[in-house]
């Protein structure tokens, strides 16, 4: 039985919206990062450029926030702020710092952020971060600090840099001013320009213990079952971000209709495959098209992962080990591993240059009926 999703608070009435990694204050699971981090500022060892690296919901850009702030505040120089191992939050600021409350609102003077814009003339995000938006990010960095000693720059996320935009980055790290920061969230570092890569610390993010995940779920949604916790991991493959976005837009059943859908495969069920993909591509569903399309995936990948290494991958709607056997005999694990990567650069595509979302969804359950065929 799936857990209850209505994205309410206990009271029932207002709907919980978690916060950006901007504003969002709390990291849990990544101490050893961050005393890393507030160490090697400490003793004048920290890089001019990070990478920060890790699947996708996993904190990477909470954790560069942070850092941010702490450096900011100045709150870093300061000879009575000393780290031991045995702080718990080792970038943690106290609740109400000023500097810290710009920094969440994006207005403090010392910091740039790139990332993807607002097309004016459409109203959505741009595909992609531009060699103009790029640029702007080379210009920053030739300033003089304004409020505090240092400027830090957050691009979030460089995979969604074009590549004259990379190039223009690369151009910032191959000339680094003196007394700035340059941190690069990634969900494919290895996807990144060698040169880019070449030139940052890399710091990777590992998924959280179970116990660590659970507290980061039970602070926004305290009144889940254990049961309600396995069911989100098992989505979110224990990437606390996209559990809470499972949870803020419906994810759960989301899922359960494309899956309702899956199973019927090689028949493809047109009257919920048209609700569904209706529902995703209305106006402002930007969000639940994109999880949707990452839930998909996300079952694509246990069911390859989990043939390949021959064990059991969790059955979170029934029907879908037997569908996974069936899918199996029907063509070979080679050729659902290579559906599985066609389907991520077609979701890849829709976001960057705006597809259909509705052929998108037609495109993706039309290859995997194409594949169970007799």
């Amino acid at each position: 039985m799936l857990l209850r999703n209505d994205s309410m608070s206990e009271n029932g009435n207002n709907k919980i919206v978690t916060p950006s990694p901007r504003e969002n204050n709390t990291l849990v699971g990544h101490e050893d990062a961050e005393l890393d981090l507030a160490n090697s500022f400490k003793t004048g060892r920290i890089s001019h450029a990070l990478l920060i690296g890790g699947p996708r919901g996993i904190g990477k850009a909470t954790l560069a926030y942070r850092f941010a702030r702490y450096v900011l505040s100045k709150r870093a120089t300061d000879s009575d702020f000393v780290q031991t191992k045995n702080r718990d939050s080792p970038l943690a600021l106290p609740p109400g710092d000023k500097v810290a409350a710009r920094v969440s609102s994006g207005a403090h003077a010392d910091l740039f952020i790139l990332e993807k814009r607002i097309n004016p003339r459409t109203g959505h995000s741009r595909g992609e971060i531009t060699v103009g938006e790029a640029r702007q990010l080379h210009h920053f960095l030739s300033l003089t600090p304004a409020e505090s000693e240092w400027r830090i720059a957050v691009v979030d996320a460089a995979d969604e840099m074009n590549r004259n935009a990379a190039n223009a980055v690369l151009k910032s790290l191959e000339e680094p001013p003196p007394r700035t920061v340059l941190m690069l969230v990634s969900h494919a570092p290895g996807r990144l320009l060698p040169t880019i890569r070449s030139r940052c610390q890399q710091i990777t993010l590992r998924r959280l213990t179970v116990q660590k995940f659970n507290s980061v779920i039970e602070s926004v949604y305290s009144n889940l079952t254990e049961a309600d916790f396995t069911i989100l991991r098992q989505l979110s493959d224990g990437r606390p971000g996209l559990a809470l976005s499972i949870m803020e837009l419906g994810g759960i059943q989301i899922y359960e209709k494309l899956i309702r859908i899956l199973i019927k495969a090689p028949t493809i069920d047109f009257e919920s495959l048209h609700e569904l993909a209706d529902e995703l591509s209305r106006r402002g569903s930007e969000k639940q098209f994109n999880l949707a399309m990452e839930l998909l995936l996300g079952w694509l990948s246990r069911f390859v992962i989990s043939s390949a290494q021959k064990v059991s991958a969790p059955e979170i709607i029934e029907g879908e080990s037997a569908t996974r056997e069936r899918f199996l005999r029907a063509s070979r694990l080679d050729n659902w591993a290579e559906l599985w990567e066609n389907i991520g650069n077609l979701s890849h595509r829709a976001e960057q240059i705006h597809l259909d979302r509705k052929q998108v969804v037609f495109s993706a359950y039309t290859a995997i009926s194409d594949l169970v065929q007799p």
